[in-house]
């Protein structure tokens, strides 16, 4: 991991020479697995690139160069019968690739975001936007107290004192907590401070009347709505590293830079690392530090 950071528009030349990658991508090959993989060529081939802290880079090439396949390799979300062959994909300094299934699923839950256009058909069409946005800050809310109560655990020394709250008073107290709780969820009512973390993710992702959009249902929305709604639902989980694969893709010129002006924006109040995957050299120069692309045979463009 020898490459020298390159500069971006927010770096100075003493922050540059001192920064590691956030991702490092090394040698990159990926092939078909299983009967017929010697019979295949590689479907990519020696990919080498790094991406910086609060850097956007953008990876360019044709249809069919694989610039999908290296999105799907750094989220460990590969299809069946393909995988890495060679190379390394370093996160944060450590080589991702050999992570079994649980402590991928942990990386893409707490560190690395991946928004792909069949992303869509991930939300619920029967169910509001507020419900489904909502089971999310839950989900994340319980993955954060299992994380404290861990910590909690194993910093906490044995102890033989006894709580000074009356038994009968402790069980109650807890019933009272899960009959809340089953209300809440049956419901799929809010608390207060979810509705202030809903509005506030779907205004940061450009939507001016997030009321309206809480009460809809998908089947209300337009595609690009539903990609935003998406979108704030990764970024509730706090990602260090966003990657968009096609972001833009079948948008006209205003959309399009209304888009690339969200994650422009998004980048600064969220405080993201983002990988743009585009075919449109030229839409992601606008906003990307740098632009690398990729030969229709699967290499890094020289």
């Amino acid at each position: 991991m020898g490459e020298q950071p390159a500069i971006g528009r927010k770096d100075t030349i003493e922050q540059a020479t001192v920064r590691k990658p956030l991702l490092h991508v090394e040698h990159l090959e990926i092939c078909r697995t299983g009967a017929r993989a010697r019979e295949s060529k590689p479907l990519l081939r020696d990919v080498n690139f790094s991406v910086y802290p609060g850097e956007i880079v953008a990876l360019t090439g044709p249809s069919g160069c694989g610039k999908s396949l290296t999105a799907h390799a750094i989220a460990g979300l590969l299809d069946p019968g393909v995988g890495v062959t060679q190379g390394c994909i370093y996160y944060n300094g450590e080589d991702i690739i050999p992570f079994h299934e649980q402590r991928w699923q942990r990386l893409r839950r707490e560190d690395i975001a991946l928004l792909i256009q069949q992303s869509l058909s991930g939300l619920n069409p029967i169910r509001t936007v507020r419900a489904q946005l909502t089971d999310t800050l839950r989900l994340q809310g319980r993955r954060r107290l299992h994380a404290q109560k861990e910590q909690g655990q194993a910093d906490a020394a044995p102890s033989r004192i006894t709580s000074q709250q009356p038994h009968s008073q402790g069980v109650m107290s807890r019933m009272q907590r899960m009959l809340s709780r089953a209300t809440e969820l049956a419901g799929g009512r809010t608390t207060p401070g979810q509705e202030v973390d809903l509005r506030s993710l779907l205004c940061k992702v450009g939507f001016a009347d997030p009321e309206r959009i809480l009460s809809s249902y998908p089947f209300e929305l337009s595609g690009g709505m539903c990609q935003r709604v998406l979108l704030a639902a990764m970024l509730s989980s706090g990602p260090r590293l966003f990657i968009a694969d096609e972001p833009t893709t079948a948008l006209d010129v205003i959309n399009r830079d209304k888009v690339l002006a969200l994650l422009l924006q998004l980048r600064e109040d969220f405080d993201l690392t983002i990988l743009l995957i585009s075919h449109d050299r030229q839409g992601m120069s606008r906003v990307a530090d740098r632009v690398l692309e990729m030969t229709p045979e699967g290499r890094m463009q020289a």
